[in-house]
């Protein structure tokens, strides 16, 4: 049965619904222990589009509440008390909710369950690979004739749609959901709207079921959590200061400019005779003659700049994962070990990043900031990567809108100097102090990592330098390496992140242009260093293989599944095959392009991604969970102390828990921040210390003018550039770039600029 909660009751004759007031709708709904939820909306945006329904109900009955009519508030002690609330991609309809300060207690999100048991499979398969896989899951998408690059694919459908063919064998009708945004609340959207939750408990006790068998339940009760402050976050967004932006746009072009001319001007020495050069000789009546060179080679196009590589011999030869072929690219993972072949490759690489930045994070971004806010919103994924950690961006082609991705944002100055709070609040950052380097070393369960961590200087970077390169005194302080070695640390720094990512000899011997002899020499020293290391290695390679799934954390259950781990072991089982090695050999010589070579190479390709993943996988992963669970307790505490909606969550750029305060409470709000990352950090992290960089809290020196910008430094930080400089910020208040000290100076050159100040 279908009621419909509306004030405007001439506007419809129901014939398959009845009208009711809010008092009956409530009297009906009570003795629910578990209601679906779902809304219809006229739009993506809650801040600038409109509510046109709520729906509350289960199997037997739907309640359609009309919010044009009707105040949704009316509905807040319900939708606030114990009740379980079922949600398909929950995140969406607790924005709206949030919109008028109503914020559910327990959630079940059922599109977060099917990410969760699915987590490791991509969205799409080619048919090529779904042969090999036959994974029945997914739908086949046939090409789209009128679309030129448009290709047949397998999807991996998880909307609602979707999973009510899978658990109830039932076809809900979606075609009126296009139709919703012009229609308004009509009859035929009424019948529509009811239907998005009348299965959302029947479907939940299957996934339960499944969740269970697959050791996932403990996994989803943290999603379920971590939805509510991730809503709220995407709710939030983040206040952007539009000049400041503007002014950092044409900073940005004017380095792509600059790095343009530097390749023009390569391009003018090395190939003055080319076709890529022209030179008007002939002149006009009106701007005379202009005998200098112009490059006519257009930087941007692929198909233009692929031959003057390979002229100078630059293999482009890389494989395209979707057609599983090798094709020509001038990436940076191919261009970048090749720099030595070519010295226009580094300054390419630049300006490929320069570019990118600026269309991905130049008038992009203004686009998107609310007019009436003027606050950046965006969109975050729980389950965002095989690791569980969030993600941020993504499109939507229905609404035409892309949104932009947060995480991938530069950590620059100038970027962050765009970020800030509202008249009244203030900014509050906190992130944790070289995270990934203590979470490997406590996963790895390594002693030298954990001894370094936990009694030396904290600094890995050269610790590995030390164990890689003899020569570096080993009872030398890191500060003196830093200054006596510092090209031997970057370099091991290098070798350092491709060993902790499961990389070998081989791996170095191609990214860095080594010899083989060296870089076994450099792979044997720093395994012997990090002895626990390479044991951790060794299990997670022989783990993942015979599970087929990554064991992301066992205290809590979350796995990431080898998508084709059954066509590998099948691969496998062929390789023992009497006489199949020799076969092998043979065709490699004699037809490498046959399909026994080509399996052979698709074997190895495959397991050393997976081999790298398995390592790699559980840090990120453990690193996600710290993140989330300090998000999950810090969202609860707002809420029991009636602080949610005056404390902001903003939207993260970076790796990093962002809120903006009231100004007399901020420096509570970022003690309390702080307190609940170090206990998460703790309950995840055994062996090491988990520490939390907190901009306004004990570890901040205070407010001052720098370089024209007003900033908060860090004091962790701040002790490395030396007592002179503190003195001096702390006497004046302000401190210029050129008067640093050459020891503050390197430290930038090694990391970049400012990396010890947030500007707001």
């Amino acid at each position: 049965m279908i009621y419909v909660v509306t004030k405007n009751i001439e506007l419809f004759e129901p014939e398959k619904y009845k009208i009711i007031g809010v008092d009956e709708s409530l009297s009906l709904l009570k003795p629910l222990r578990i209601v679906g939820v779902d809304t219809e909306t006229s739009g993506l945006s809650c801040h600038k589009d409109k509510l046109l329904s709520l729906q509350l109900g289960c199997f037997d009955f739907q309640v359609v509440i009309d919010c044009l009519t009707t105040d949704i508030t009316l509905y807040e002690n319900y939708l606030e008390s114990d009740r379980l609330f079922l949600f398909h991609n929950a995140k969406f309809d607790l924005q709206w909710l949030y919109k008028y300060h109503i914020v559910p207690r327990n959630v079940y999100d059922l599109f977060l369950a099917e990410k969760l048991m699915w987590l490791g499979y991509p969205t799409v398969l080619s048919p090529e690979v779904w042969d090999k896989i036959q994974c029945p899951r997914y739908d086949y998408v046939p090409a789209d004739p009128s679309k030129k690059s448009s290709k047949a694919k397998y999807v991996l459908y998880m909307n609602l749609k979707k999973l009510g063919e899978m658990y109830l064998g039932i076809e809900l009708d979606k075609s009126i959901r296009g139709q919703i945004i012009y229609k308004g609340l009509t009859e035929d959207v009424i019948v529509y709207a009811a239907n998005d939750v009348k299965y959302l408990e029947k479907i939940r006790e299957l996934q339960l079921k499944q969740l269970e068998k697959q050791g996932l339940l403990t996994a989803m009760e943290y999603e379920n959590k971590a939805i509510l402050p991730i809503a709220y976050m995407c709710y939030c967004g983040i206040k952007m200061d539009k000049d400041k932006w503007q002014k950092k746009m044409e900073h940005d072009q004017s380095i792509l400019n600059s790095i343009k001319s530097e390749m023009d001007k390569w391009l003018i020495e090395h190939e003055p005779d080319s076709k890529y050069i022209k030179i008007d000789r002939q002149g006009n009546l009106f701007s005379g003659f202009n005998t200098e060179p112009q490059v006519t080679l257009n930087w941007n196009s692929p198909k233009q700049v692929i031959p003057l590589f390979k002229k100078y011999g630059v293999d482009t030869t890389a494989l395209d994962k979707e057609d599983d072929e090798d094709k020509d690219s001038i990436g940076a993972k191919v261009l970048g070990p090749q720099k030595d072949k070519c010295s226009l490759i580094p300054l390419y690489i630049r300006y490929k990043e320069m570019k990118k930045l600026c269309s991905t994070y130049g008038a992009n971004v203004l686009k998107q900031i609310d007019k009436d806010t003027g606050r950046l919103y965006t969109n975050f994924n729980s389950l965002g990567t095989d690791t569980a950690r969030i993600s941020s961006g993504g499109k939507d082609k229905s609404a035409k809108v892309e949104y932009v991705n947060m995480l991938n944002m530069p950590a620059d100055a100038k970027t962050r100097a765009c970020f800030i709070a509202e008249s009244g609040n203030k900014w509050i950052s906190a992130d944790y102090s070289g995270q990934e380097s203590f979470i490997m070393a406590d996963v790895a369960d390594d002693k030298e990592m954990i001894r370094e961590l936990t009694y030396g200087e904290k600094d890995l970077h050269t610790l590995t330098a030390k164990i890689v390169f003899p020569e570096i005194p080993k009872d030398m302080p890191a500060k003196e390496v830093k200054k006596q070695y510092h090209k031997l640390r970057s370099e091991a720094k290098g070798y350092e992140f491709a060993f902790n990512y499961a990389g070998n000899d081989n791996t170095i011997m191609r990214n860095f242009g080594l010899t083989a002899k060296r870089a076994k020499e450099i792979y044997d020293n720093y395994m012997r260093g990090f002895n626990g290391l390479k044991r951790y290695i060794e299990f997670r390679k022989k783990d993942w293989f015979s599970k087929g799934y990554i064991d992301l954390n066992p205290k809590v259950g979350y796995r990431a599944y080898i998508y084709d781990w059954n066509y590998l072991r099948k691969l496998q089982v062929k390789f023992k095959e009497p006489g199949f090695w020799d076969y092998y050999r043979e065709m490699k010589t004699n037809a490498p392009k046959c399909d026994t070579v080509q399996m052979v190479k698709e074997f190895f390709k495959r397991k050393s991604d997976s081999d790298r993943q398995s390592v790699n996988y559980p840090i990120q992963h453990t690193g996600a969970l710290c993140y989330k669970v300090s998000m999950i307790n810090f969202f609860e505490y707002l809420r029991r102390n009636d602080l949610l909606f005056k404390v902001l969550i903003t939207v993260t750029p970076y790796d990093e828990i962002n809120c903006e305060a009231p100004e007399e409470i901020a420096e509570d709000i970022a003690k309390v921040l702080y307190d609940i990352m170090v206990k998460a950090g703790a309950y995840f992290v055994h062996r090491v210390k988990l520490d939390v960089d907190v901009s306004r809290h004990k570890l901040c020196i205070g407010d001052f003018e720098f370089n024209g910008e007003k900033i908060m430094v860090k004091g962790d930080v701040i002790a490395s550039m030396g007592e002179d400089v503190l003195v001096n910020i702390r006497t004046n208040q302000s401190y210029k770039i050129k008067d640093l000290p050459k020891s503050y100076r390197e430290y930038l050159d090694d990391n970049g600029p400012l990396p010890t100040y947030w500007v707001h």
